[in-house]
């Protein structure tokens, strides 16, 4: 369920970064692709070549001259050496006649004449297309131009007579090979780098996607073991109920006095059972934050004294010595009621779990601006496995141990809950065979 619920999540994440990472890319590579090719259609509109042309039907003294330099005579167009803007990049035109005829070369390339043609030939076949054109392994593009040449009688001075006039086609070639490279270069930098961010972003959302369902599957786990626990703590003294009401039933003739066992026996299970429900009542409660706390300062020493003399009873009975090391007159601020819970549920484990014979020993001591208090029972101790879960509720270790003592699994669950109420840590240490030993840290200087 919880793979499910993570794949979910990945796929998700996955496709809103894939959408916004495609998109941005597209984005780029589009800008530069379109300014790349506005770049090359505007070298070719200015690029200059070396006819003395018009671009209309009229006289060239009538309009302004965009090209001079080139005299035209008998019918074929002759030029000097091209002229060439410095910006236009590397390009050639070429003249052709109305009968397709390629008639002037005006280049800065070297081609076979050949290819001149070809490329003309090819240029006229889509006039209009933005197509580039592939020749010797380089790439090409064209703009065609109709044009109207003047003849005149003159060279090197304004020209006083018009002869004839001719219209021709005129087509200039820029080798766009480069900027094609770039946009080429770009589109598999952009395709590698989409992978290289979707592969980065998947381990890392596969990463946090665990993090994100582990709490989740934490609770659930949680949970599955609370129902599973509470079933095993009900089902005794439901069904020790269960058979003294049947003994009762089947000996409904007898008197009440002779059936008092009967009754006793369902009076402590029920107890028990009251017992179990007030201390998860009272757990839930404190889970959910709807303690009631009195902070107010009062002597952590004098209360740890106490707390320890209430048990001392307890433990003569089993036979236990209780050694206290409690340094008088730390002071703190915090709610007395709860902190002294806390303490009296922590030498109540000590003394419970501890074997006949044993010491439990109680410590209170000023660490800097931390008020330690510490207890430690001397036995078997706690497997290191079992240490991250001795907080939970319903927990008692072994099974063996357990079933030989008293109470619910839910004192230490209890009292880690209210610590975490109080801003106090609470911790366990523990060596198998030697001790075990809690932890009650308060901050002096919290309020």
């Amino acid at each position: 369920m919880f793979k499910k619920i993570r794949n979910k999540i990945l796929l998700l994440n996955m496709v809103m970064v894939s959408s916004v990472v495609i998109v941005a890319f597209t984005v780029i590579f589009t800008t530069t692709y379109t300014r790349v090719r506005s770049e090359n259609r505007e070298k070719l509109r200015f690029a200059i070549p070396a006819f003395h042309i018009g671009v209309a039907a009229e006289p060239p003294w009538q309009g302004d001259l965009a090209y001079t330099g080139v005299r035209i005579e008998s019918g074929a167009a002759s030029g000097f050496a091209t002229r060439i803007s410095p910006d236009a990049g590397l390009s050639f035109s070429l003249l052709v006649d109305s009968q397709s005829n390629v008639v002037e070369i005006n280049s800065m390339v070297d081609l076979q004449p050949e290819s001149y043609t070809s490329l003309a030939a090819r240029a006229l076949e889509s006039p209009d297309s933005e197509e580039t054109l592939s020749i010797e392994g380089r790439s090409w593009q064209y703009l065609v131009s109709p044009i109207t040449v003047f003849f005149g009688e003159a060279l090197n001075r304004p020209v006083t007579a018009i002869t004839g006039m001719e219209d021709f086609i005129h087509i200039r070639f820029l080798d766009v090979t480069d900027s094609i490279r770039t946009i080429r270069s770009l589109a598999l930098m952009l395709s590698g780098l989409t992978l290289v961010i979707l592969a980065v972003f998947f381990f890392i959302s596969f990463y946090f996607a665990n993090r994100a369902i582990r709490p989740m599957a934490e609770a659930w786990e949680k949970q599955s073991r609370f129902i599973t626990d509470a079933s095993h703590e009900l089902k005794t003294p439901l069904s020790v109920i269960n058979a003294n009401c049947s003994v009762l039933y089947s000996g409904k003739e007898e008197t009440v006095e002779s059936q008092l066992k009967w009754v006793d026996s369902i009076m402590r299970a029920a107890d028990r059972m009251a017992g179990l429900v007030a201390g998860l009542l009272s757990l839930a409660g404190i889970e959910d934050k709807q303690l009631e706390l009195t902070n107010a300062p009062f002597d952590l020493s004098e209360e740890a004294e106490n707390t320890a003399s209430e048990i001392e009873a307890a433990a003569l009975e089993k036979n236990l010595i209780i050694k206290k090391e409690i340094t008088p007159d730390i002071v703190i601020v915090s709610d007395k009621e709860h902190v002294c819970k806390v303490m009296s549920v922590l030498l109540d484990n000590a003394v419970k779990y501890t074997n006949s014979g044993g010491g439990v020993e109680v410590s209170l001591v000023k660490e800097k601006r931390y008020a330690v208090y510490a207890v430690r029972n001397s036995g078997e101790g706690i497997p290191a496995e079992d240490l991250p879960r001795l907080f939970d509720r319903f927990y008692r270790g072994d099974p063996a141990r357990s079933s030989a003592t008293r109470g619910y699994g839910l004192g230490l669950a209890i009292a880690k809950a209210i610590s975490d109420q109080l801003g106090a840590s609470l911790s366990v240490d523990s060596i198998s065979g030697e001790y075990t030993e809690f932890k009650l840290v308060f901050d002096m200087e919290k309020r």
